[in-house]
């Protein structure tokens, strides 16, 4: 009996565990301008911005795909064929692409604060042509302090503010949308689901 128990213990622990994990192997290619990378520091060091910058992006898409490989894209027009890797059939190319679209201001309780605004694109691959998500122009602001819905304190270093507008761009891309209601609303529901999982293929 207590065979048995252990048993179903162990097949409970194994499903949980494997539904909790990414299911797809993938290789996060993402395509951006250098000057993302030189805003990873005070120094505007590339090679080591380059290494802080994947850390950060293999913590946030490592929510939502299992990723072997990270690859950074030549800035190009891409294709099917130049993110798939033919050693690697069972792997599913997915493309990160990050452009810098703008600044922008708004009030504050004295003066105004800085915004800045991120273009972000998904795409993966799949029957050899590109399915895509785009999250258009979205702008971020720099407050650090709001009160009563004034903003009262902000960043106002340059640098500062495009690496945090960039990675709450990132990271809002890769946070799911629990409150969309799957019985009220399906439809949502399965859109949410399926961009969250990189299936552009069915939107």
């Amino acid at each position: 009996m207590k065979k048995l128990i252990l048993c179903i213990l162990c097949l409970l622990v194994c499903s949980v565990c494997a539904a909790a994990a990414p299911a797809k192997k993938a290789v996060l290619w993402y395509q951006i301008p250098d000057v993302i990378l030189e805003v990873q520091n005070p120094e505007n060091d590339i090679e080591k911005g380059k290494v802080e910058f994947e850390t950060f992006l293999k913590e946030k898409y490592g929510k939502r795909f299992n990723i072997q490989i990270l690859k950074r894209a030549p800035e190009k027009e891409l294709t099917p064929a130049d993110v798939s890797l033919v050693t690697r059939p069972n792997y599913v190319p997915v493309v990160v692409k990050l452009d810098l679209a703008g600044v922008g201001t708004g009030e504050k309780l004295v003066g105004k604060y800085a915004t800045v605004k991120v273009a972000l694109k998904e795409s993966i691959v799949a029957d050899g042509k590109f399915y895509s998500y785009d999250y258009g122009v979205k702008e971020y602001d720099s407050s650090m302090l709001r009160v009563a819905g004034y903003v009262v304190a902000s960043e106002d270093d340059p640098r500062i503010n495009t690496k945090n507008a960039v990675n709450d761009c990132i990271t809002d891309a890769c946070t799911l949308n629990t409150k969309v209601n799957r019985y009220a609303d399906p439809a949502s529901y399965d859109k949410e689901q399926a961009r969250y999982n990189g299936e552009f293929n069915k939107l």
